[in-house]
């Protein structure tokens, strides 16, 4: 049965009254305060010793379930006493470190307090014949339970890296994205293929009527848009209602777009990048008629990772803005935005040289995000 209220406040309680001594953290309440173009601010650290934590997704004000990539673990956090509970009962999945594959997203269901639902997105396969999973389990106190896999890519590769794997639920649909497994590049222009897409399905799994390739003969119906190559970021404009996703470009040539119906956004045809040690990628161009140009492009490359829209009331100077990790360039990047137009970049923590995975807004208004070196932490307003 789903979860309910009494289930998730109890497993919340259970975390919380843990003792002082129990704790694996301490706040830093005299930490350093940063002042950036529109907030002064500091950062806390709210939970440690993860293992390349690649995503989180509250489930209460003061708890977060946080999913670590090749590890393929869940966890149960809480934000105030940084005590963690391991979460059992996960999907089988491919767990490899050579492969860049394990546990990519984690998401809750709009609904959850009254269903339960946890949406995970995951790899599948083996080391030579690989793809992209999402299943959907009820969370009972610290166990996933009557998992239903809703997705699973077909045509599977040998795929070393570039698996996608992020989650946007919104409206009764699920948008998923898919990367092109690096040395397939030319599969994110085939509409047989799930590879360098963009999908989108009904939040049980079904395919909703409308997508823009449902009935045509060779075409894939989960395909929402195409050509992209390695989104790691994808979200919802909450003032807009659209789906938003970037992805990391070769050298140089890293992207956003707005995810819309039966868009090309031109991997590998066209890009701002090129190969990796110099040269041109295919005929080297940057348009073509038929392929949309990106919102907003990176030269060079910040290698961008989880991304978020603000909506929070703690930082009232970032209300137009949309947060982006950025692993090459180590830093947060916050991108304003105005009628879907990206009109200035501000580059958060630039000198603390963290690889940032994710980045979440919390019930509290403040903003988490997850580092390579296994933290989770916040950005407070200063005092």
């Amino acid at each position: 049965m789903p979860i309910s209220l009494k289930q998730v406040f109890g497993v919340c309680g259970l975390i919380a009254s843990l003792s002082i001594g129990d704790q694996i953290w301490a706040q830093d309440l005299e930490s350093e305060v940063i002042r950036s173009e529109q907030a002064s601010f500091t950062v806390d650290t709210v939970g440690d010793g993860f293992e390349i934590p690649w995503s989180m997704t509250f489930v209460s004000a003061d708890t977060a379930l946080v999913g670590e990539r090749e590890a393929g673990r869940l966890s149960l956090l809480s934000v105030s006493s940084g005590h963690k509970i391991s979460i059992a009962g996960l999907p089988d999945m491919l767990r490899n470190n050579e492969r860049s594959s394990g546990l990519f997203d984690v998401k809750i269901h709009p609904d959850f307090l009254t269903n339960g639902w946890v949406y995970l997105a995951y790899g599948v396969g083996s080391e030579t014949s690989n793809g992209l999973g999402v299943s959907r389990c009820q969370l009972v106190e610290a166990s996933l339970d009557r998992c239903e896999k809703l997705y699973e890519s077909g045509g599977k590769i040998d795929g070393k890296w570039h698996f996608g794997g992020r989650l946007v639920l919104s409206d009764g649909y699920m948008f998923i994205s898919t990367g092109d497994g690096y040395d397939f590049s030319a599969l994110a222009q085939d509409l047989s293929s799930p590879v360098g897409k963009i999908l989108r399905l009904y939040d049980d799994g079904r395919i909703p009527e409308d997508n823009p390739y449902v009935g045509q003969t060779g075409k894939l119906p989960e395909i929402w848009s195409y050509g992209v190559r390695n989104p790691q970021g994808m979200a919802l404009n909450h003032r807009t209602g659209e789906v938003w996703h970037n992805e990391h470009g070769p050298q140089g040539g890293d992207e956003v777009n707005i995810s819309r119906a039966g868009v090309n956004y031109g991997w590998p045809i066209i890009t701002y990048g090129e190969e990796y040690g110099g040269g041109p990628i295919g005929d080297g161009i940057t348009h073509q008629d038929g392929m949309a140009q990106p919102t907003y492009y990176w030269v060079p490359s910040i290698a961008p990772s989880g991304m978020t829209f603000y909506s929070g009331d703690k930082f009232p100077g970032w209300q137009t803005s949309v947060f982006v990790g950025a692993l090459a360039k180590t830093h947060i990047n916050r991108l304003v935005i105005e009628e879907n137009r990206i009109l200035h970049e501000e580059r958060l923590l630039v000198d603390k040289g963290w690889r940032v995975r994710f980045i979440e807004q919390g019930p509290d208004g403040y903003l988490y995000f997850g580092v390579d070196d296994g933290m989770i932490m916040r950005l407070v307003p200063a005092e």
